[in-house]
């Protein structure tokens, strides 16, 4: 049994199941949009500008996080949590509108622009979605819920996925940008309806009474939980980042034309989407009610590090797209599902404010840093062997298990009895 058993400021009664109901569906067309985006914008920068000024692209996503979630504080003090999102859902919307009518237009530096916006945008939406659950279930409920609620909003992008895999190549890759952008006015809609559902979750007077700014940074180097998700966030987004390089280069050269490179992506990820939505309705909740943090915590990395080993040794396309594909079906099902009972007993502040900075921003720099650093050593010694990637996922994965050691232990709360 696990020791961490506050509540949050959560609800209970005959609400709550429409509630969780109406939030998954929304998430579903929140990721089903995404499906759209990631895979052919990517293929769409590629064909722009070729896969090797991705790493620089990427570089810049952390720009963009920061002002993002900075506004996205200044919104949630004055309007707070449910209108913040519907803020967030409907700017998005329109940045994918303009930037398609732009891309329709002939501006290629559009494509660059979406490139970056894609990365940033789902991370801060899909973090507020999780702190308002984080805010209306408690833990015994929350160990329940969360697997159903992942596997119902992975529905969204396996349709996309396959959606995609059909239609791509007969429609071409520009319209599924207009879709990502139609799919978030569902998305708006439902997500209201669960907030009328469950209720607003409120700060308490102590949260109201914290430190000053939109994003109570302090909050996060006085709470040691807080600091050590972040770290295994930010190593585990070096190893997507590494890995994610790996796939693109290889895919660039396996597969030369654009739209058969979105179909190809469009099932990747629908294959991706597949594996989790299994793990999320069967093994999460199991795993979750069965197997202590720890052993969950730890054995991720430890699984990570053997694929990399496998990249290592075969320069295959399939190699590197399976390694993705694990590492990205564990992080959308029972890693996400154990890390979020982490910030049930925190406080809003910790669950609104600080959990953008450690779980979004921290998501996406990190996989810019990483982005950063390669690109620096592209640009000092030219082309890179094929054995880099690999390399320096291994080195993530390695210090991901170190750094999930003490997490782990703060989990299980065996120092104190309690998540400090």
């Amino acid at each position: 049994m696990h020791p961490i058993q506050a509540p949050a400021s959560g609800r209970s009664g005959r609400h709550l199941v429409p509630a969780m109901i109406c939030i998954t569906a929304a998430a579903a067309f929140l990721v089903g949009g995404y499906e759209f985006a990631r895979s052919t914008v990517a293929s769409l920068f590629i064909a722009a500008y070729g896969s090797g000024p991705i790493p620089y692209a990427m570089t810049l996503v952390p720009v963009l996080m920061a002002a993002l979630i900075y506004a996205y504080g200044v919104v949630l003090t004055r309007l707070g949590s449910r209108w913040t999102l519907q803020v967030s859902l409907l700017s998005a919307a329109v940045a994918f509108f303009v930037a398609y009518l732009a891309m329709r237009g002939g501006r290629k530096l559009a494509v660059a622009a979406l490139y970056v916006f894609t990365e940033a945008y789902i991370v801060i939406l899909v973090e507020q979605f999780w702190s308002f659950i984080n805010s209306t279930l408690d833990q015994s409920n929350a160990k329940a819920f969360n697997g159903p609620i992942l596997g119902g909003a992975a529905v969204g992008p396996i349709l996309a996925g396959l959606f995609l895999r059909h239609f791509a190549q007969r429609m071409g890759s520009e319209q599924f940008v207009l879709l990502a952008g139609i799919s978030l006015l569902p998305a708006a809609a439902l997500s209201y309806a669960a907030y009328r559902l469950a209720g607003d979750p409120q700060p308490s007077v102590s949260d109201r009474c914290g430190d000053a700014g939109p994003l109570r940074l302090r909050l996060i180097l006085n709470t040691k939980v807080l600091w050590l998700i972040a770290g295994v966030v930010a190593l585990s987004q070096f190893f997507a980042a590494a890995t994610n390089l790996r796939l693109y280069e290889l895919l660039e050269a396996s597969i030369p034309q654009k739209d058969a490179r979105s179909a190809y992506l469009g099932t990747f990820w629908a294959s991706v989407n597949g594996v989790a939505f299994l793990m999320q309705f069967v093994v999460t909740p199991l795993a979750l009610r069965r197997l202590s943090l720890r052993w969950i915590l730890v054995s991720m990395p430890l699984l990570h590090a053997v694929m990399a080993l496998f990249m290592l040794s075969s320069p295959a396309l399939s190699v590197a797209a399976a390694a993705l594909l694990i590492f990205k079906g564990l992080d959308y099902s029972i890693f996400r599902a154990s890390k979020e009972l982490l910030y049930i007993p925190l406080s809003y502040d910790a669950r609104y404010r600080a959990k953008q900075v450690v779980d979004a921003f921290n998501y996406r720099f990190s996989k810019g840093a990483a982005a950063g650093l390669i690109s620096l050593a592209k640009w000092g010694l030219g082309v890179l062997p094929g054995w880099t990637y690999p390399a320096l996922s291994l080195a993530a994965a390695g210090a991901w298990v170190m750094a999930a050691v003490p997490l782990a232990r703060a989990a299980q709360g065996e120092s104190s009895g309690h998540v400090e």
